[in-house]
């Protein structure tokens, strides 16, 4: 598992699965769908589903929109 996974997006990420707090957790400190993949040894396709997936579940329509729910929070990518 990557980082402290279990502290980012509290109240929201209650409803994401482990998985997409992993790449949720990447995305917002800024690695791209590629680099999500090799660090957690997905395709690319799977991690840009659990991103598509993540902001549906948070409400948000960027990446930027991720790392402002995360830094509500007080996660500091």
């Amino acid at each position: 598992m990557v980082g402290s996974i279990n502290t980012v997006f509290d109240d929201k990420g209650a409803m994401l699965s482990p998985r997409e707090r992993e790449v949720a957790l990447l995305v917002a400190r800024g690695l791209s769908n590629k680099e999500v993949a090799r660090e957690l040894g997905l395709c690319e396709g799977t991690v840009k589903l659990h991103v598509h997936s993540i902001f549906r579940k948070l409400g948000t329509k960027s990446r930027y929109g991720l790392i402002a729910q995360g830094s509500s929070v007080g996660f500091d990518a």
